[in-house]
């Protein structure tokens, strides 16, 4: 078991066979989860991994075939989570009659009132949980969207699962408290979206969330690109299916063109390869093509602004410390 102020990690992959059934109920069903946790099989096995966001908090979670249910609603609350299975598995979760299948559908449910799941195999799941005060106002009519199913294929889950792929990678490399409040605020957007808003709600959600999503997926898809020199806005908007101006406006929310973009995050690469030792046969006017620039003068000048020194420079020192 592992904890920060960030993340908790759960597994049993340290843990002594006999000992493993004791584990799972005891501690990761009754003193984790709330949940009375019954495994299916003498040989349980358990990973689960939480991130903590202000508001939020974002569970993924491998677990073999069980059975389990609210343990004591006494120590609930009345916030909501947002679950789904991240790959098919025989089984699914049930609250107010209604069942969620483990298909990759997800539902919103709510932590004060019983929950009842079952798996008849290995169960990899995620949930995102959310405080009432960052959902509500988002999506006012929370209640009567309770276990109403949300295809896999819906695009605000789309987007959200999106997110929090990008979100983890970020969240590995350093968690920052800015970031994480403003992943947050995010992510409730997507998840209003999946689940339903009125109209105001939507407005709302759509210029913070559904912005966000789309821009982290464009950037994405330009650093996948980032050394064609065929790159450009307008092979970016054609992959989003998005108009040139939007995608535009979408770097423009963060201060900064797509084009500056571009050249900081190719300068970027450029000045890694510089200071790479087995990299250092390779000429200066090699490395600045094969990061996709086409033409050497802009490639130093532009290097030289951003770093103060030349390309030249930046290798000798580099390689200086590697001796």
């Amino acid at each position: 078991m592992e904890n920060d102020a960030a993340t908790f990690r759960f597994s049993l992959a340290g843990i002594p066979r006999p000992q493993r059934r004791d584990m799972v109920r005891e501690v990761a069903g009754r003193a984790i989860a709330n949940l009375d946790l019954t495994p299916k099989t003498d040989d349980p096995q358990m990973e689960v991994e939480t991130r903590f966001l202000p508001g939020l908090t974002v569970t993924d979670a491998w677990v073999s075939p069980h059975v389990a249910f609210s343990y004591d609603l006494s120590r609930g609350d009345d916030d909501f989570t947002l679950l789904w299975s991240s790959s098919p598995a025989r089984g699914g979760v049930l609250q107010f009659g209604s069942e969620l299948p483990a298909d990759g559908s997800a539902a919103l449910l709510s932590c004060a009132d019983r929950m009842d799941f079952e798996t008849h195999e290995a169960f990899p799941h995620v949930s995102v949980k959310l405080q009432r005060s960052l959902l509500c106002p988002l999506l006012p009519d929370a209640e009567a969207a309770l276990m109403r199913r949300i295809p896999a294929d819906n695009p605000a889950m789309q987007l959200l699962k999106s997110y929090l792929a990008s979100y983890r990678v970020l969240h590995e490399a350093g968690p920052a408290a800015q970031l994480a409040h403003r992943a947050a605020i995010h992510m409730a957007d997507l998840v209003a979206l999946a689940v339903g808003t009125d109209r105001d709600a939507t407005e709302l959600a759509s210029g913070r969330g559904l912005r966000a999503a789309r821009l982290d997926a464009i950037k994405r898809w330009t650093l996948a690109h980032l050394i064609s020199p065929e790159l450009g806005i307008k092979s970016v908007a054609d992959a989003a299916g998005l108009s040139a101006r939007s995608v535009q406006l979408l770097f423009e929310t963060e201060g900064v063109t797509f084009t500056a973009f571009v050249l900081r995050e190719r300068l970027a690469l450029a000045h890694r390869r510089l200071s790479m030792p087995h990299l250092a046969k390779r000429t200066i006017s090699e490395i600045a093509y094969g990061c996709g620039f086409g033409d050497l003068s802009y490639f130093t000048n532009s290097f030289r602004k951003a770093y103060g020194e030349t390309p030249s420079d930046a290798r000798h020192r580099a390689l200086a410390r590697h001796h």
